[in-house]
């Protein structure tokens, strides 16, 4: 046995009684920290019920952390009386390393033992997320912690009156704020001498001012603490402190309520129970009040929200090493929201939103943070959403009523705002706060406060990461979580209308420019997913059945399926009114064409419906809920005419005309695979994305003006043209249409509507939807009055060679049982071969000349004028094979025996001819833009530049006013803080611009909006701009330098100058 040298017996002598505590409490706290990492490791659960059921007889947790925040609360009144140059010593021998100073020996066990503490807690609750250990858990976190570790789901029970109690949850309050302090100085100027202690009057949850102090200068185990005490911090809160309220949300999940409770999971009896054990083994009503008296008051929620909200700033000083940390700590902050009073709440909400506005990464980071920034979008503070915000209520006169305008600012808001700087925000904020509850309903309140905060923005950056989308694994940013903050912030929060209506323009064009460049870069190289996160269930996946570029295409078809169908409702509406007002001198006559305009309307919001489909237990699937209702109220449904009315119409037709491409491809890609594909989806969105190139297609072919287009009220449109760029500084944006590919890709649509979509039509669609269907094609033949001839001749060739691939197979089958001989199998192989190339004979093609599959679904619908237009091309095809065929006779049998269009029993090519173009008369006619909204490129141009201008220009008054930019007339001109301020004569002009390729898929920097100054302009024109060089060279290559006027120019005068030399030469 090895004897103790003199130095070591001399320091044992020496020893305090207080440092022989500590070391007897850090091997304590070693020890369990050893033994619940080994149970937590054990699949045995008895096991692990053994540890809990031992910690709860002997609190040792409770005791533990008792003694350690008293021992830390000595030591720093020991290292205070020792005075400042003892304290700076034992410092510095600290971050020497070495343990001469009893004062650093003392705050090295007290490290070491918090460092023990923390590292326990999370063992105790291994196997568990964030959402599962909270006590009044939602019905989708319940079902999904009973699934996946049901054994620890109720352990946690017995283990949650552990972490509630009173010295626990000051121990980890304790252990955050010094983590977020350690981190905040670090973060500074890297000066250990300065003191970031809190000042006298600030209570600081509970504990000692004092005894909150950096961690920088002890012992290298404060390090484990910077890291793991946050995490511990969040974990704690989120299993033992709830809130008073539950409030509402808006168009709730799939498992939003909660479940029926076994037992009150209140706060205060939970920690009653725990400071009750923690009094020792006497029982008597004394010890309970005097253990009640030795510790500080239980946390209540809205002590927990300033707590974690606290830890969170200061972790923020170093996000790139805390980004988990932070997530946990927002996650636990969103759901202590829905459990404040409702002024709380609201108080507190817009600092929530700024959180996410500062650090928006955190959004890839968890994607149950995306789906909380998408509930909070909903979340109501006054009262319940009423009845009428139902998925089921799409009347048009009940979604009227049921849309609410936002409230403008009242009289106390705009004193508060026009306060200081130090204290004028939060009385701005609860001036807010209070109108917003005044109000009785006000659903657009978080949204305005997200808005206010940069939300926009937030979600760009989010998504400006071009590696991320290239990251096919399930993990933190990727294309998955990519593509779940677009669902759930942007689509399933049903906020996009709204937005559009009443955001900010500048960032409203960025995020949409954003989206569009993130469409085309997937469209050049796919990821391929494996799953994608539902937003109508929380915690659930479905199988991915396309890549990330086909997700994110439907998507963006979704978002403008809301804004379509909100302002078509509002026509209806409008519609109903007048039909009433012109039937009451007729009242049986106004009673039904009231109840044929209410039997006709098509239900709304189709394609967001089966975008995801909820399963339920015994596996049956149903659409998930999407109210349109709700899009109304929270502000997506301005009056007609409003200038909110003429910004939605603005940014939808820049969406429309930025996005088209991208969804045209898209949807020619998803309509082309019926099989492996839900069929539902794929249907609903070829006919809204075909609805749209057909409005597009048709203005091309006829410009849209004024006086004919039914575009809408609103600057920058001129009488009796179309509207182009009016001032060369305005062209922010060159709206470059390409109208070649949007016509093939509706020819590639409507050729798998006409032949293999009808039956899945037929099946899987509803009446309404058919016959639009029908309407689309009606409309594409109308436009392309040759297309139904080709594709019947397209068809029925497929079809022969089908039939011919059949017969050869079936030859190829009874050669292959008499020959014996290899070579003479390769030979008939490659014979086979060659016979399948070869395109099928006429005689073969004639037996599969008939009109398009479509023709059945028409006559089911009563669609006779569409069977007549089919009957009459089969009839011309047919005779134009025939002929190729050289047999006259086989062409009139052909012609006899078909069952010709009605009127034109005998056939032939020239009634079926005469019929056709009576027809294409006939609906070329009747042909109605069904988007009246759709504004040309010129006219969005115009239109926004102005919109931007003004709002640049109201954000350098506001900054020269000196004024605090708040919810509601401030947000549009602080939302354009920056912008260019060029001043014409014909006004201002706005100084950023859009890249000029109308194919770049660039996601660098920041913002799709190239500042002034930045980029890359063409040196010939110097009116085209561009995000980088690559993008300038691929559109001079491919567009720009045959439209570029400089160029011209310059070749112009080169070619005078060449004229002018051979001139004087000859001369």
């Amino acid at each position: 046995m090895l004897l103790p040298t003199r130095g070591a017996a001399a320091a044992h002598r020496g020893a305090t009684p207080g440092k022989t505590k500590l070391g007897l409490l850090v091997l304590v706290l070693q020890t369990l920290f050893e033994v619940a990492s080994c149970v937590g490791k054990s699949p045995d659960a008895g096991l692990k019920l053994e540890l809990v059921e031992a910690l709860a007889h002997t609190q040792l947790l409770e005791h533990a952390a008792r003694a350690l925040l008293h021992a830390a609360q000595t030591t720093q009144a020991a290292s205070a009386g020792a005075g400042a140059g003892a304290a700076t010593g034992a410092a510095a021998g600290v971050a020497a390393g070495t343990a001469a100073d009893p004062i650093a020996e003392m705050w090295k066990h007290v490290a070491a033992a918090a460092a023990f503490m923390s590292e326990t807690l999370p063992c105790l609750m291994n196997g568990l997320g964030y959402t599962e250990v909270y006590p009044r858990p939602r019905n989708h976190d319940a079902l999904a912690g009973r699934t996946h570790n049901p054994d620890q789901f109720d352990l946690l029970k017995q283990l949650r009156p552990l972490l509630a109690g009173p010295c626990v949850q000051l121990f980890v309050a304790w252990a955050g704020l010094c983590a977020a302090m350690t981190v905040r100085q670090g973060a500074s100027d890297g000066s250990t001498g300065q003191s970031l202690a809190p000042a006298g009057s600030q209570l600081w949850h509970g504990l000692p001012p004092t005894l909150v102090l950096p961690m920088q200068l002890r012992q290298a185990a404060f390090s484990v603490m910077a890291t793991v005490t946050p995490q511990v911090l969040a974990v704690v809160l989120q299993a033992t402190v709830s809130g008073p309220c539950d409030l509402a949300v808006a168009q709730p999940p799939v498992g939003y309520d909660r479940p029926a409770p076994d037992s009150p999971h209140r706060q205060p009896v939970l920690q009653q129970q725990a400071v009750a054990a923690a009094a020792g083994s006497s029982s008597s009503a004394a010890a309970t009040q005097a253990a009640l008296a030795d510790v500080a008051a239980p946390f209540s929620a809205l002590h927990a929200y300033a707590l974690l909200r606290e830890v969170w700033c200061g972790l923020a000083c170093d996000s790139k090493s805390h980004m988990f940390d932070m997530c946990a700590i927002a996650l636990v902050m969103a759901r202590l929201l829905t459990e404040l009073q409702p002024r709380r709440a609201a108080e507190l909400l817009p600092g929530w939103w700024r959180l996410v506005a500062q650090e928006p990464s955190m959004l890839v980071q968890q994607h149950e943070l995306s789906r909380d920034a998408g509930m909070l979008l909903r979340l109501q503070l006054s009262a319940r959403p009423p009845a009428g915000w139902a998925a089921e209520v799409t009347d048009a006169a009940s979604v009227v009523a049921a849309s609410v305008d936002w409230p403008p600012e009242t009289a106390q808001v705009q004193e508060a705002e026009a306060g200081t700087a130090g204290s004028g925000v939060s009385a701005a904020v609860a001036a807010k706060a209070a109108a917003s509850l005044a109000c009785g309903r006000d659903p657009s309140y978080s949204l305005r406060c997200a808005l206010d905060a940069g939300m926009l923005p937030a979600v760009e950056r989010c998504l400006r990461a071009p590696q991320a989308w290239q990251q096919a694994c399930d993990g933190p940013s990727s294309a998955c979580t990519l593509l779940h903050v677009v669902n759930c912030v942007l689509r399933y929060s049903g906020v996009w209308p709204a937005v559009l209506a009443r955001g900010p323009v500048q960032q409203a064009v960025s995020l949409i420019a954003t989206l569009g460049a993130a469409a085309r870069r997937l469209q050049g190289g796919d990821t391929a997913v494996d799953h994608v996160l539902l937003a109508a269930k929380p915690g659930m996946c479905a199988a991915a059945e396309c890549g990330a570029g086909g997700y994110l295409c439907a998507y963006l078809a979704a978002l403008l399926e809301q804004v379509a169908d909100v302002r078509a409702l509002r026509e209806r509406a409008q519609e109903q009114r007048e039909g009433q007002q012109q039937a009451r001198g007729q009242q049986q006559q106004g009673q039904l064409a009231a109840t044929d305009i209410t039997a006709v309307a098509p239900a709304p919001l189709c394609l967001n419906l089966v975008l995801e489909w909820v399963v339920a237990q015994d596996s049956s699937a149903t659409p998930s809920q999407c109210s349109i209702a709700w899009m109304a109220a929270t502000g997506g449904m301005p009056a007609a005419g409003s200038p909110a009315d003429w910004q939605q119409q603005l940014l939808t037709s820049f969406a429309v005309h930025l996005w088209l491409p991208s969804l045209a491809r898209a949807t020619e890609a998803a309509v082309a695979d019926f099989a492996t594909a839900r069929p539902e989806r794929n249907l609903s969105q070829a006919v809204l994305v075909g609805r749209l190139l057909m409005d597009v297609l048709w203005r091309e072919e006829r410009p849209t003006t004024v006086d004919d287009g039914g575009t809408g009220s609103g600057a920058g449109a001129a009488a009796g043209k179309e509207v182009h760029s009016p001032r060369p500084e305005a062209a922010w944006w060159e709206g470059v249409q390409q109208t070649d590919l949007l016509a093939n890709s509706m020819h590639h649509i409507a050729d798998v509507l006409t032949t293999e979509a009808p039956v899945l039509l037929f099946m899987c669609c509803p009446a309404w939807q058919q016959a639009a269907a029908l309407d689309l094609l009606q409309s594409y033949w109308a436009r392309f009055p040759g297309r139904a001839y080709d594709a019947t001749k397209a068809w029925a060739e497929r079809m022969a060679k089908e039939q011919q691939y059949q017969q050869q197979h079936k030859k190829e089958g009874e050669e292959e049982e008499e020959q014996q001989r290899d070579g003479q199998l390769q030979d008939a192989a490659g014979s086979s071969g060659n016979a399948a190339q070869q395109p099928p004979p006429p005689e073969l093609m004639l037996q599969h000349l008939e009109p398009l599959p479509v023709q059945r679904l028409a006559l089911l619908h009563g669609r006779q004028d569409i069977a007549d237009y089919l009957d009459s091309a089969a009839v011309k095809a047919k005779e134009e094979v025939a002929k190729r065929v050289g047999n006259a006779a086989s062409a009139a049998d052909s012609s006899t025996e078909a069952r010709g269009p009605a009127g034109c029993e005998d056939g032939g090519s020239v009634l079926a001819s005469a019929i056709e173009a009576r027809l294409m008369s006939e609906w070329r006619g009747a042909v109605r833009p069904r988007y009246p909204w759709l504004l040309s490129p010129g006219e969005v141009r115009a239109g926004l530049h102005d919109l931007m201008a003004s709002q640049a220009v109201a954000a350098a008054a506001a900054a020269a006013a000196g004024t605090v930019g708040g919810i509601g007339s401030s947000r549009a001109g602080r939302s354009s803080t920056g912008a260019g301020q060029d001043g014409t004569s014909t006004g201002p002009a706005f100084g950023h611009r859009l890249c000029g390729n109308p194919y770049c898929c660039s996601l660098d920097g920041p913002s799709a909006l190239v500042a002034p100054g930045s980029g890359k302009t063409c040196v010939r024109c110097r009116a085209v701009t561009y995000c980088c060089g690559a993008c300038q060279l691929a559109d001079w290559r491919g567009r720009h330098s045959g439209t570029c006027s400089g160029a011209a120019a310059a070749a112009a005068g080169a070619g005078a100058a060449s004229e002018k030399a051979a001139a004087l030469k000859k001369a």
